[in-house]
Order: structure tokens, then C-alpha cells, then sequence
């Protein structure tokens, strides 16, 4: 196998630009459309077209993703290919220990790419300002901005966020550690696939 390859979700490619600069320079990072999410058998199409392109090349692969949908698991047992380990997006920035304390403490998490897009997330879903709030206040105790210092919190789209689902919000400033830590485990695990 030759180079690895990074693909990831677009949902980090604000902070994966951040994290590239210095630890990653000379791999390739290719992301994939976040919205794919709300789609889950588009996102496992798009995905295995995407790594039979790199294997066929003879490339390796590292995904930066979570359980995002029912084949991940397939995916990562391909010869080559090697997944982050967590279970979504907010675990990979928190890392397992404080991503489970806060979920256990009732937290809904949205992320920087994300948050300006809440109302088509909970359109998708089916929710209005009618049903959200139930259906929010009965799963969460607060949404959680996971704030990564990479763009300026946004402070009133939260709060327009948190009306609608009836929860108050806060911010949690998350370094890139985490994420940068689960890149660099899964990079040693593709390497020793060699």
C-alpha cells in the first residue's frame, strides 16, 4: 500500500485545516458532504465509492468518522482501510471519557458546522416548534456548543436553537487533542496494516 489517505467528514474541516498545518502536511485529506448524515444509505454509497477509488489505487485509507451508518463496521474490515475510534463526531472531539459524563448529564451537542443549519436537522427529523421542545426536553437537559476557537461562537443562533427545543444552552470550549489524538491512533494502526 502507498500514502494514506484522509477522508473525512466535512462537519471538521475547519478544524482538520487547523490540525493539517502542523502534524499532517504532505497527506491527502478529501472530505465528504456532512448533510450526507440526514441520508444515511447516500453517506454509505458515497463512502464506499470513495474508498474502492483510493484502494484501487493502492492507496491506505484513514476515516475520520463515527458510526455514522450501518456499514461502517464493513468498511473498516476492508484491507487498507482503518476508522477513528469513537462513536460520532462529538466523542472525537471530546474524547470517550467527558463525551460519556456529559451525555450521561443529558447533553444534545451541536458542533461549529452545524449550528447554522439546526433547522433543517430538525425539519429532517420531522420537528416543529410544536413537538421539539417535548421531544428535546424528554431526551436532553442543554444543548452543548462544542466551541473549538475556530470561529466566533454564535451566540444568537444558539439561542434562537435552544428556544426552539425548550433547553438552555452553553458553551464548552474543546481543544483539538482529542480529535488530533484518534487521527494520529488510527494513522499507527494503517501503518502497521502495512
Amino acid at each position: 500500500m502507498n500514502r494514506a489517505v484522509l477522508i473525512c467528514c466535512s462537519a471538521f474541516q475547519g478544524e482538520m485545516e487547523s490540525l493539517r498545518k502542523n502534524n499532517w502536511p504532505d497527506h491527502e485529506l478529501k472530505y465528504l458532504a456532512s448533510a450526507l448524515h440526514l441520508h444515511p444509505e447516500r453517506l454509505a454509497a458515497t463512502l464506499q465509492s470513495a474508498l474502492e477509488a483510493e484502494l484501487e489505487q493502492g492507496n491506505r485509507i484513514v476515516l475520520i468518522y463515527g458510526d455514522c451508518c450501518v456499514r461502517m463496521t464493513d468498511f473498516e474490515a476492508m484491507p487498507g482501510v482503518v476508522r477513528t475510534r469513537g462513536k460520532n463526531c462529538c466523542e472525537l472531539l471530546l474524547g470517550a471519557e467527558e463525551y460519556r459524563r456529559l451525555s450521561r448529564d443529558g447533553a444534545f451537542y451541536v458542533i461549529p458546522k452545524w449550528v447554522c443549519r439546526w433547522k433543517r436537522f430538525f425539519n429532517g427529523l420531522g420537528l416543529n416548534r410544536d413537538n421539539a421542545a417535548s421531544l428535546m426536553q424528554d431526551l436532553h437537559r442543554t444543548l452543548v456548543y462544542l466551541d473549538t476557537g475556530l470561529i466566533p461562537v454564535p451566540e444568537n443562533v444558539l439561542q434562537e436553537c435552544a428556544d426552539f427545543c425548550g433547553l438552555p444552552y452553553e458553551v464548552r470550549p474543546v481543544s483539538l487533542d482529542a480529535l488530533h489524538g484518534a487521527i494520529e491512533d488510527a494513522l499507527q494502526r494503517s501503518t502497521l496494516q502495512q
